[in-house]
């Protein structure tokens, strides 16, 4: 027997809304088929990494990156980074339909790690919406066939950071003469700082962009809760520790 309340306006608005969620939910089942079907296979997705590094003499990590460099290239650019897959991707659907479709507005980036993966490994520059519905369908796909870390891996080791440091590897031997384990919190926050815009925000040329871009990530890695407030003060404090002259990594 239902409930006075269930039969009232309040009643019929939730059945409403639960019917609305249902049909969005098949919708979307329905479309995220269509794209898997559409898109080829991404299972060469770490071989093809592989090959574009040694084309730019860059080092491949080999094992996953520590702890601290997944979290802040997470936190700066994918808090939902190991969610069930397609959750982060819908969610940025739905801002980039909200921002662009009905308010006509630029894009404004936020791709999550897989798509930014598929980009660099498949897609490449091109814009336009079939480019970005099929890095969406790709995005999906790497989501269904790599784990988080290795898609954290894989993205690390694609992207470059700037003064001709392709790959994670590079990037810590060129700013900071280390291996990425020994990277400290701050080293770390600068470099996943720099895969956005790597010219932009070289700690070399622009210092000053370069540590607003590190606190940024520091202040998600808060956010997020691999560092406490404490903690951040401290990594805030410590020095970089950077080289001004370019190394090559052994």
């Amino acid at each position: 027997m239902t409930s006075r309340a269930t039969r009232g306006p309040a009643g019929r608005i939730a059945r409403r809304a639960a019917i609305v969620v249902a049909c969005a939910a098949v919708l979307l089942a329905g479309a995220s088929a269509a794209l898997l079907a559409a898109v080829p296979s991404v299972a060469d997705a770490a071989a093809l990494v592989q090959a574009d590094l040694a084309v730019h003499g860059g080092v491949p990590a080999h094992v996953p990156p520590p702890p601290r460099v997944v979290a802040a290239i997470t936190a700066i650019e994918d808090h939902l980074l190991g969610a069930p897959p397609g959750v982060d991707i819908a969610y940025g659907a739905v801002r980039y339909i909200w921002n662009r479709v009905v308010h006509g507005l630029p894009d404004q980036g936020g791709s999550t790690i897989a798509q930014q993966l598929a980009k660099l490994v498949y897609t490449g520059p091109a814009t336009g919406l079939g480019s970005e519905i099929e890095q969406i369908g790709l995005a999906l796909k790497l989501e269904i066939t790599y784990p988080a870390p290795v898609l954290a891996t894989l993205y690390l080791d694609a992207a470059y950071y700037g003064q001709g440091a392709y790959g994670l590897v590079a990037a810590a031997h060129t700013y900071f003469g280390r291996t990425p384990s020994d990277l400290s919190w701050a080293q770390a926050a600068m470099l996943a700082g720099l895969v956005q815009a790597p010219s932009a925000y070289d700690p070399v040329v622009h210092p000053r962009l370069a540590r607003e871009r590190q606190l940024e990530v520091e202040h998600e890695l808060v956010v997020t809760g691999a560092l406490s407030p404490g903690l951040a003060a401290r990594v805030r404090a410590e020095p970089l520790g950077l080289l001004r002259a370019k190394t090559t990594p052994g």
